[in-house]
Parts: C-alpha cells; structure tokens; sequence
C-alpha cells in the first residue's frame, strides 16, 4: 500500500523538483530515488503522480528542461544582486500570505458546502460559455 504524503512531504517533494538541475533529466524513476531520504521510504510513481501538484510541478520542470529554458540569469553586480533578492524575498514573502489566505477561504467553502450538502460535481461545474 503507497504512503501518504504529509503536506511537508509534499512541500518537500516540490522543493527538489524546483532545484532539480537544469542540465539533466528529470524522470519519476529519479524523482522516486531523489525524495526516498525526505518521505522514509522510496515512493513509487504513482504515489508520486497521484498528487494533483506535485505532478503539475514535476510536468512544468520537465517542459523547462526539455526546452532548455535558462534557469538564473547573473545580475551585472552585487548591488544589482542584492536589491532583486530582496525585491524577491518581499514578493515570496507576500505571495505566501496571499496564498494562506486563499487556503483559509478555501477550507471555510469547504466546511460550508459540506453542510448544505454541495457536492463536489457542483462545485467543479464549469463556467456556463456566453453566446455570441
């Protein structure tokens, strides 16, 4: 039986395929060896790929590499460096307060549509397409 990824697995997980070198391959086979330090065990693939964003990322990483896309562009100098790091921090650092936000509101709709028995058919229903 697969084991279950705790949320700091999964962030875990993610953070090694966000630092996955641009200049090799990334596969699930290497991913499942890569994070058997960090899950306890070696995962298998599907375990891996059964989780809706960890796949996304994984799928983003391996599009990136496939098309050789440049992963750090060097600043011209320290000064230069310094103020985008810190420009990148404020904005890392915001986007996750917005992002622990959102996932406050989500897990209230959550509760919410749980007890008026909304189903999860009703909520993924797709935006109706205006005629034109």
């Amino acid at each position: 039986m697969a084991k279950h990824l705790s949320r700091l697995d999964q962030k875990n997980i993610i953070d090694v395929i966000n630092a996955w070198p641009q200049n090799q391959k990334i596969s699930w086979e290497a991913l499942c060896d890569e994070v058997t330090l960090i899950v306890g065990k070696r995962p298998t693939r599907q375990s891996l790929s059964s989780h809706k964003l960890i796949a996304e990322v994984f799928n983003e990483k391996k599009l990136k590499i496939k098309n050789g896309e440049k992963e750090i562009i060097k600043p011209a100098n320290l000064k230069i460096a310094a103020q985008r790091i810190k420009r990148l921090k404020a904005e890392v650092e915001s986007l996750t307060k917005i992002n622990n936000k959102l996932s406050e509101q989500f897990i209230i709709w959550q509760y919410n549509a749980l007890l008026h028995h909304i189903t999860r058919e009703q909520l993924e229903k797709p935006l109706s397409k205006k005629n034109t």
